[in-house]
């Protein structure tokens, strides 16, 4: 008699790559109200595969308009004379798109501003065309590099990255260590109703804020700071005798940008904290990559890699921890995106150079694949998927589309193989989207043979 066991599996409905003559990382990806999807990352690529424009500098922010199929639509680029870094995108409520990034240019290309000294956030506010509306600098007498922007419920937009700059430019807000949180809030046309510092005694480095249903905002980010500034908990444990150990630090805003509390979250060794999220209980998830085990915050044990293992913590309103997970193999995997899916539970996403081993059910196919987990609303793992090439391939972004199914947007320096069906368009690294399937039954086993092996 055989167990019939409850499995799924999930498939590569169809994937898509896009890129220039050189170097092209994706950076962030947006679902739009016609069914498509929006790129957006930083190119050094000029006028040659995909790009349909020339450089503007050395690197610019590159935005690629695909349908639902991944076919493309329309490609932009944006920048100044010298260094534009993208980091976020979103369509915005009259059908167009904000993106944001930073900035070493002076006034020039696409860039109005001059430079405040090093690296300044840029943002740029584009029609459903991307034809630009307008655009914005923002900084301090050093460097500010911006990692997130969203729309808010009032139709403004909220900024935030991590500034070293003291009070000079725009901030306003006097610096608190090596590198702090730095929030600036937006009206409609870009212009600052407040901005905010929040940070400790050593670095602080935002990478992730979400508005929350009180119209407040929660903020994310990695610490390596103790008690200090606006740091209420002490740092967990030290790495060596010159480092201390950096944990996950994540603050709760109100409406104007007064912290209500802050939390920190973190093992002996370094956690790195890239993603957080409002649960549709009204509290949190927190998802990146941590190199500690047992001790702290973290109940279970490393499962090996230099880069660690993908950590989530779940925590009330308040922020109060209700439990973590590790989820790992035996070499590195780092959390990048985590999404709440439509049946409560969470798909999380990420890069892994981990063969079969732990929580990891299938080898690596190049260098470094997407790994992909769905668990359910307590954690426990339902399914995970590798995908990738035959050489580097990293995550951006996951979101589920429908209900089973999701995209996928990273960067990939593969060629035909494995998971990917379409050629590289340069020497480098390439803009590459994946479109998961629905969950279907496995194919059960076939019967046992008398040995109790399978053929």
């Amino acid at each position: 008699m055989s167990l019939a066991l409850p499995a799924f599996s999930q498939e590569v409905v169809w994937d898509r790559t896009y890129g220039g003559d050189y170097w092209n990382v994706l950076g962030d990806m947006d679902k739009t109200s016609d069914g498509g999807y929006i790129l957006g990352g930083t190119s050094l690529s000029g006028e040659s595969g995909d790009k349909t424009e020339a450089k503007r500098g050395e690197e610019d922010f590159w935005i690629v308009k695909v349908d639902a199929e991944g076919n493309k639509e329309w490609d932009k680029t944006y920048g100044g004379s010298a260094r534009e870094m993208f980091s976020s995108l979103e369509q915005t409520s009259d059908g167009g798109y904000i993106i944001g990034g930073s900035s070493l240019s002076e006034n020039s290309g696409e860039k109005s501003g001059e430079s405040r000294g090093g690296f300044d956030y840029w943002i740029i506010k584009v029609d459903a065309q991307g034809n630009l509306e307008w655009e914005k600098t923002f900084g301090g007498n050093s460097s500010d590099l911006l990692r997130e922007i969203i729309q808010t419920s009032d139709g403004g937009y909220l900024l935030g990255g991590a500034s070293s700059s003291g009070v000079s430019g725009e901030k306003g807000g006097a610096s608190r260590g090596e590198t702090d949180f730095w929030v600036i809030k937006l009206d409609t046309e870009g212009n600052i109703e407040w901005d905010r510092t929040y940070g400790g005694n050593t670095v602080d480095w935002l990478t992730q804020l979400q508005q929350t249903n009180d119209g407040g905002y929660i903020l994310g980010g990695f610490s390596d700071s103790d008690v200090s500034g606006e740091k209420s908990e002490p740092n967990w444990g030290d790495i060596d005798d010159y480092n201390v150990g950096r944990d996950y630090w994540i603050i709760k805003i109100d409406a104007d940008g007064k912290k209500e509390w802050d939390k920190t979250f973190g093992g002996l060794y370094e956690d790195n904290l890239f993603d957080i999220i409002q649960t549709q209980d009204g509290g949190y998830l927190l998802g990146g990559s941590s190199g500690s085990g047992i001790g702290g915050d973290k109940s279970e044990a490393f499962r090996g890699g230099e880069f660690g293992d993908y950590w989530i913590v779940k925590v009330d309103a308040e922020g109060n921890k209700e439990w973590d997970r590790t989820y790992g193999g035996s070499d590195s995997d780092e959390l990048i995106s985590i999404q709440q899916t439509s049946d409560g539970g969470y798909v999380l996403g990420g890069s892994s150079f981990s063969d079969a081993s732990g929580e990891k059910s299938e080898n690596r196919k190049g260098d470094t694949d997407i790994w992909i987990v769905k668990i359910n609303a307590e954690g426990n793992i339902e399914w995970d998927k590798t995908i990738g090439g035959n050489s580097g391939d990293g995550l951006s972004t996951i979101k589920e589309v429908s209900s089973g199914e999701y995209i996928i947007a990273g960067s990939s320096s593969s060629g035909v193989s494995g998971d990917k069906s379409e050629p590289k368009r340069g020497v480098a690294v390439d803009y590459w989207l994946v479109k998961l399937g629905t969950e279907t039954p496995c194919t059960p086993p076939p019967p046992f043979h008398r040995r109790g092996t399978y053929f």
